[in-house]
């Protein structure tokens, strides 16, 4: 038959596109395709010939972290007619492998790993081995049926043949080929190691490309790997015991030379043994990670119980062997179920990874940080990272720029929990990480570094340690000067924490205020600052000259107005989606972006509320029925209502605002209304309101009691009412009776009632338990500080006879920070 050339310059020619995949060693994409050829027939119609497969290999040198894959891709196809500009998507998809693949530097130590990890020859078996020739291939099938040593010498020229990827078509399609090996791997996998590696190496070329995958399944391969394992675990426990118990006559007869011999001897071939085992145990699982790429194989390997060979093989010493098997457990580590498996063995698997991280292979100890990072999601596993000394660990490869970014990733991970926090301080972590942080170059500092920050300064000693050797003077300048939002959230932390700390922010107090001013529209910014000022619960600080200086009371009002109109806005908006037809809104109800602002706002107003010079002030503008206005409007967010009630608490203290408040708002009311709140904090801070009210004046207490009793039984007053309403349309021919006046003022829509979830706000912000205080309360004494930090607080008081028991299994739930927010960056 012609060549190929002389056929496509008679004939014309039809190209069939195949697989796209990934070069198995080097930087380049393979893409396969099939030839036709039109040729004239016997009655000289024209016929196509057989598919005869080739490929293109395109090299890709250009590729990096960096690179753009679309790019990349569109300029492959344009240079490359094969691929049509539809299968830009498939080429975008092997390159983002390929490049994976550099990033996790297997690159770098596989295809070097192949080639000096080779097979050791057994020199009792050795066969002189001549260069292989596709030519003699029936030759080498026959050597296969022979004795061990020319079996050996077969397969060692059958995979000298494997290992070029133009000769793999011929191989696999050569069935007595296919046949003999399997059978050969499955009936003599016992009587040499060296038979077995070979045999298996041949396979692990193929698995190289996806396309044979189903061929290696097929001839159940992949299973046969598996038993070789179990069936190696088991000799290398054998070897042990033997060791053992010569090691055992030798303590028990020292001077007996003969025994020390034989130990030493015995040493030097367990050594060799090893070496070869874990050759093979090497092309065992690079095979089977190969074929791991399905994730139905995936599944079954697992439950073949592939995760505790894993486990195993991490005590063995060779450095590529044990890459591969982080390797393998990182990717299995993706899903959930594996994961899960590998958290029960957690007593087994993290002391092994606490052993291998302080190596000094770079490869092993980068695999094991992104192994450690995967798995970390788990709670138990971040506890378990701080039982087995991690911390250390890590706080010892910060100095490392290669592993930098992923021992931030998991300091971050073990952040999250607030348990885990305190182990921060035993070890030298965090005048190391503040170090880092200030010695930062640039405007911006590393964001996985300052989330660790961030989370570890809501420890009170944590705090402490960080506010030493004047860290929190650099710290505050840096951020006033950066204006960098985890900078100030980080000083957030610290001054929501009891003690002296609070009183070195007072020398940036100026600073601060400038800073609000000129970050009205900048809310990541605007909310910490907003945090930290109504964080300063000092005894004694005047805060009415600070607001007088400052125009602070002008600023509140004007953040309040503007959240009533957007939070306005936003109920047209959704009231003319359901206008609309629409059944489900946005999910927001009356929330608004700016929800965190306006919750700052409102603790910062109840922390100056605790100086008494602020009442005159507050009682000059139209703060206090806008604070109403803003309870009807955000009647879903809890966090938002508890603040407000704080703050009429702490105007109830003082005479001029009390009285706008009683006689100009409809505060009882509303008060009464949210006694029966699901929010058992929201219930207590009513119930100790209306105590205030209740003493100021009898009138009062008469009212009080007249409404709750109206909330109370207004269902039965309710059926009450209709029954008369009834009676009155039979004596008035159908006209319906007055039934009017059975409640007091409801708040708009459709209200807060016992019977109401908490909304989805609740954990928009960190959760921190309410303090408490003396059960005694006097007004006279009211001045001991604010809710929003120290001082004596409000007492802590039942509702009384009306108090809904069932709510108690809430009270967990409902605990939230009265007069500020925690600044958590917890993961998701």
């Amino acid at each position: 038959m012609a060549d190929d050339g002389e056929m496509s310059s008679q004939y014309k020619r039809k190209i069939t596109l195949g697989p796209i995949d990934v070069h198995p060693t080097e930087s380049a994409v393979v893409v396969t395709y099939y030839v036709q050829y039109l040729m004239p027939g016997e009655d000289g119609i024209p016929v196509l010939s057989e598919k005869r497969p080739m490929q293109k290999i395109i090299r890709v040198k250009s590729l990096g972290p960096q690179s753009n894959l679309t790019t990349m891709a569109k300029e492959i196809i344009e240079k490359c007619k094969l691929i049509h500009p539809s299968k830009v998507r498939d080429v975008e998809q092997t390159l983002y492998y390929l490049q994976q693949r550099q990033q996790s530097e297997e690159p770098a130590w596989n295809r070097k790993q192949m080639d000096d990890f080779r097979p050791v020859e057994d020199e009792s078996n050795k066969v002189p081995v001549e260069d292989s020739s596709m030519d003699q291939i029936e030759l080498y099938v026959e050597g296969l049926y022979e004795e061990l040593p020319e079996k050996i010498a077969s397969t060692k020229h059958i995979l000298q043949l494997a290992r070029v990827p133009d000769n793999m078509e011929l191989l696999i399609s050569n069935e007595s080929l296919i046949s003999a090996l399997t059978r050969v791997l499955r009936e003599e996998n016992k009587k040499s190691m060296e038979l077995v590696t070979n045999i298996m190496y041949i396979f692990f070329c193929f698995s190289n490309f996806s396309r044979y995958h189903q061929f290696i399944t097929t001839n159940k391969v992949g299973d046969m790997c598996l038993r070789i394992t179990d069936q190696e675990i088991h000799r290398y426990n054998i070897w042990v015991q033997d060791l053992a118990k010569l090691e055992a006559k030798c303590a028990q007869f020292p001077e007996s030379t003969t025994y020390l011999r034989e130990l030493d001897q015995e040493h030097r071939k367990f050594q060799t043994m090893l070496r070869k085992q874990d050759q093979l145990l090497f092309v065992c699982f690079h095979l089977l990670l190969n074929l791991a790429e399905d994730v139905n194989i995936e599944v079954k390997m697992v439950k073949r119980d592939i995760v505790r060979y894993l486990l195993i093989l991490l005590d063995r010493k060779t450095p590529e062997l044990l890459i591969l098997v982080i390797t393998f457990l990182k990717k299995l580590s993706i899903f959930k179920e594996n994961k899960d498996e590998m958290v029960k063995n957690m007593s087994d698997l993290l002391p092994k990874l606490a052993h291998l991280l302080p190596s000094e292979n770079q490869g092993i100890q980068h695999l094991t940080l992104r192994l450690l990072l995967n798995i970390s999601h788990d709670p138990a596993i971040r506890t378990g990272l701080v039982h087995y000394g991690f911390l250390e660990l890590l706080t010892d490869l910060l100095h490392s720029k290669v592993h930098l970014m992923p021992v931030l990733q998991l300091m971050y991970q073990i952040s999250i929990d607030a348990e885990n926090r305190a182990a921060f301080a035993s070890a030298d972590t965090i005048h190391l990480l503040i170090k880092m942080i200030l010695e930062y170059k640039g405007e911006r500092v590393n964001t996985e570094l300052m989330a660790v920050a961030v989370n570890i300064a809501t420890d009170p000693k944590n705090a402490a340690i960080i506010c030493e050797d004047n860290a929190l003077k650099f710290l505050m300048k840096r951020g006033l000067k950066t204006r960098d939002a985890l900078m100030l959230k980080i000083l957030h932390n610290i001054v929501l924490h009891e003690g002296d700390v609070k009183f070195m922010f007072l020398d940036y107090i100026d600073d601060l205020m400038h800073l609000l001013l000129k970050s009205v529209n900048t809310p990541d910014i605007l909310v910490e600052v907003l945090g930290i000022i109504g964080a300063l619960t000092i005894p004694n600080f005047d805060f009415a000259k600070l607001a007088e200086t400052y125009n602070l009371i002008e600023f509140i009002r004007k953040r309040l107005s503007l959240s009533i109109s957007l939070a306005a806005s936003a109920a047209e908006r959704n009231g003319a989606s359901g206008a609309s037809g629409h059944e489900e809104g946005d999910g927001k109800g009356g929330l608004a972006e700016d929800d965190d602002v306006t919750l700052g706002v409102v603790v910062l107003l109840g922390t100056m509320a605790n100086d008494e010079g602020i009442g005159p002030i507050v009682a000059r503008t139209d703060v206090i029925s806008l604070l109403i206005e803003l309870m009807i409007a955000k009647e879903e967010d809890d966090e938002i209502i508890l603040q407000i009630i704080y703050c009429i608490y702490q105007l109830l203290l003082q005479e001029q605002t009390r009285n706008i408040l009683i006689l100009q708002t409809q505060v009882v009311s509303y008060l009464i209304d949210l006694l029966y709140d699901r929010n058992i904090e929201i219930r207590k801070m009513c119930d100790v309101c209306l105590d205030i009210i209740s003493e100021i004046d009898e009138e009062w207490v008469k009212k009080i009691k007249h409404q709750k009793f109206q909330w109370h039984n207004s269902e039965y007053l309710s059926l009450l009412a209709q029954g008369v309403s009834a009676f009155h349309d039979d004596t008035n021919n159908g006209q319906p009776g007055n039934t009017s006046g059975l409640r007091g003022a409801r708040f708009a829509g459709s209200g807060r009632s016992s019977g109401r979830s908490t909304p989805a706000s609740d954990h928009r912000r960190g959760v921190v338990g309410v303090r408490e205080s003396d059960p005694d309360f006097d007004l006279k004494s009211r001045r001991g500080g604010g809710m929003a930090g120290g001082g004596a607080g409000w007492p802590r008081r039942v509702v009384g006879d009306f108090d809904d028991e069932e709510d108690d299994e809430d009270d967990d739930r409902s605990k939230i920070l009265i007069g500020g927010t925690s600044a958590l960056l917890d993961a998701p």
